[in-house]
C-alpha cells in the first residue's frame, strides 16, 4: 500500500511537471498568441458590435411601429348636458378607460431613412477598418518585442563570448606566471577584467529578461508568465517575407490597402449621407397609421373599434434650423476630403521612411558585420603577440573591448533591421494573418 502511494505521488509529480513545461515561441506563434490573447482588440471587437447594432437601429426605421397606449379617466360625475324643454342627457359614465394599439407605417420620408441606413453601414465598415487597424498594431508591437529578445539574448551571447575570452586569457597569464614569462600584475589586470565582464553578463541577463516580460505584455499575457524563444531563433535571420523591392510599389500597395485611408472614406461617405439626412426635412415626410381600440372612453362618439389614415407633414418654416444642418453636413464632407488628402500624402511619407530605413539599416548590418572580422582578427594577433611578449595585457584588453563593442554594434544594427522592416510591413498596412500564413508555409 505505502508502494502504491509514494508511485502514485511520483506520477503526479512527472504529470505537473509536464504540464508546466516551458512552450518555445517562434515568430509566427508569438504573433498569433497577441492576436487571440490582446485586450484592445476586445475593445475593438466591440465597437464593431456596437456599429452592427446602429445599423440594425437604422434599417428598422422601415419597418411599422406598433404602440400600445393605455389610460384611465375618472370624471367628477357623469358627463351630461341639459337641452331646455327636454332635461338633462347623460352621454357617457364617469370611470373612462382606453386600451389602444396604434400601428404606424412611413411610406416615404424625403431619402431620410435611406441615408440614415448608408450613414450606419458606412459606420460599421470603419469600425471594421479601425479592428483592422489595431490588429496590425497589435501584430507590429509584439514583432518588435520578439525582436527586441532576441536583440537583448545576443548582448548576453556577446558577454557570456567576452567572459570565455578574458578567462582564457587569465589562465594563459596564470600558466605564463609559472613559466616566469607573465607578471603578477598581468594577472591582477586580468582578474578585474573577468568581474567587470561577469557583472556585465548580469546585466545582459536582467535585461533579457525584462524583454521577456515586455513580450508577454505585448502579447496580451501576464508578465509573470514564463517564456522561452525557440532555440534557433536568431536575430540575424531574415524572417519577414515578400518586402517590397523599389519604393514606388510600396507606396501604391500602402495607399491600396491601408484600414485608416478605408476608415476616413467610410468616414467620408457616411458624411455625404448626413447631407442627404438634413435636406429630407426639406420634403414632405407620409405615413400611415392604423388604430384598434379594445376599450373607449364612453365620452367619446361610438365610430367603431378601429380607424386608419395617411398622415402628410411638411417642414414650411424652422427659422433656419434645416439650412443650417444643410451647411453643417457640407462642412463635414469638405473637411474629410482634405483629410482623405492629408493622410495619403502621411502615409507616402510614412513608407518612404520606413522603406529607407530599412535600406539604410542594410548598409550598417554590412559594416558592423565587417567591423567584427577586423575586431576578431585583432583580438587574435594582440594575443598571439602577448604570448610572444611583443603585445602587453593593456592592447589585449583594449582589443577585447573594441571586439565587444563591434559585437554589440551588429546585434543593435541587426536588430534595428528587423524591427525596420516589421515597422515596413505595419507602413504598408499588410494583414497579419497573411503574414503568419507566409512564415509557416516557408
Amino acid at each position: 500500500m505505502r508502494l502504491t502511494v509514494i508511485a502514485l505521488s511520483v506520477l503526479l509529480s512527472l504529470t505537473a511537471a509536464m504540464g508546466q513545461e516551458t512552450q518555445q515561441f517562434d515568430l509566427k506563434l508569438v504573433v498569433k498568441t497577441a492576436l487571440e490573447n490582446h485586450p484592445s482588440l476586445t475593445g475593438s471587437r466591440a465597437q464593431i458590435a456596437g456599429a452592427l447594432a446602429q445599423l440594425r437601429q437604422a434599417k428598422a426605421g422601415y419597418m411599422p411601429r406598433v404602440d400600445l397606449t393605455a389610460s384611465y379617466t375618472q370624471l367628477h360625475r357623469d358627463p351630461s348636458f341639459t337641452i331646455a324643454g327636454m332635461g338633462t342627457m347623460v352621454f357617457g359614465e364617469k370611470g373612462n378607460p382606453q386600451l389602444s394599439w396604434i400601428v404606424k407605417l412611413p411610406i416615404f420620408t424625403g431619402g431620410k431613412l435611406e441615408a440614415l441606413v448608408k450613414q450606419a453601414d458606412a459606420g460599421t465598415k470603419a469600425s471594421i477598418f479601425a479592428f483592422e487597424r489595431q490588429k496590425q498594431k497589435v501584430a507590429l508591437d509584439a514583432i518588435v518585442a520578439y525582436f527586441n529578445v532576441l536583440k537583448a539574448h545576443g548582448f548576453v551571447k556577446v558577454m557570456e563570448d567576452k567572459l570565455k575570452a578574458l578567462q582564457s586569457q587569465r589562465d594563459d597569464i596564470a600558466k605564463m606566471i609559472e613559466q616566469g614569462v607573465a607578471t603578477r600584475v598581468d594577472l591582477l589586470r586580468a582578474e578585474t577584467a573577468v568581474a567587470a565582464a561577469q557583472e556585465e553578463l548580469t546585466k545582459a541577463k536582467n535585461g533579457e529578461a525584462l524583454a521577456l516580460a515586455a513580450l508577454a505584455n505585448a502579447m496580451g499575457l501576464p508578465p509573470e508568465t514564463t517564456l522561452q524563444i525557440a532555440s534557433e531563433a536568431s536575430i540575424s535571420d531574415a524572417i519577414l517575407p515578400d518586402s517590397p523591392t523599389d519604393l514606388k510599389s510600396a507606396i501604391e500597395e500602402a495607399l491600396k490597402q491601408r484600414p485608416e485611408l478605408k476608415i476616413l472614406e467610410a468616414q467620408l461617405a457616411a458624411a455625404r449621407e448626413g447631407i442627404r439626412v438634413a435636406k429630407s426635412e426639406q420634403r414632405p415626410q407620409i405615413g400611415l397609421m392604423l388604430q384598434y381600440d379594445a376599450e373607449r372612453q364612453t365620452i367619446m362618439p361610438d365610430m367603431g373599434r378601429w380607424l386608419a389614415g395617411v398622415m402628410l407633414t411638411m417642414n414650411l418654416f424652422d427659422g433656419g434650423s434645416t439650412k443650417a444642418a444643410i451647411d453643417k453636413a457640407r462642412s463635414d464632407v469638405e473637411r474629410l476630403e482634405a483629410a482623405v488628402a492629408e493622410l495619403r500624402n502621411g502615409i507616402a511619407l510614412e513608407v518612404t521612411n520606413a522603406f529607407l530605413t530599412v535600406e539604410s539599416a542594410k548598409e550598417r548590418v554590412k559594416v558592423a558585420e565587417k567591423a567584427v572580422e577586423t575586431a576578431q582578427e585583432g583580438v587574435r594577433l594582440v594575443r598571439l603577440g602577448y604570448q610572444n611578449g611583443v603585445n602587453t595585457i593593456t592592447d589585449f584588453l583594449t582589443a577585447q573591448s573594441e571586439l565587444t563593442q563591434a559585437q554589440v554594434a551588429l546585434v543593435v544594427a541587426l536588430s534595428d533591421l528587423r524591427v525596420a522592416e516589421a515597422q515596413l510591413w505595419f507602413a504598408l498596412g499588410r494583414d497579419p494573418e497573411s503574414l503568419l500564413t507566409k512564415i509557416g508555409s516557408r
